[in-house]
């Protein structure tokens, strides 16, 4: 399985941000890159349609949260 498949599960499951970004830094050590996994993130945020959605839910406010703490590791 993908991250990108383990993180999407683990999100529709309902996971809370901490499981979520215990999910993240496991696959952060091999990769090493938070651009790549915020990318992976990105994805899921486009695929779900959260881009055109204004109001919030739990699986939004949940993915939200975890790519904003990628964001602010990322390197400028």
């Amino acid at each position: 399985m993908t991250f990108k498949q383990e993180f999407l599960a683990a999100l529709r499951s309902g996971k809370t941000h901490e499981s979520l970004l215990g999910l993240v830094r496991r696959y952060q050590q091999p990769v090493s890159n938070p651009q790549e996994i915020y990318e992976t993130l990105q994805e899921i945020w486009l695929e779900l349609g959260f881009d055109a959605k204004q109001e919030g839910s739990p699986t939004r406010d949940e993915l939200e949260y975890v790519m904003e703490k990628i964001w602010y590791q990322c390197p400028t």
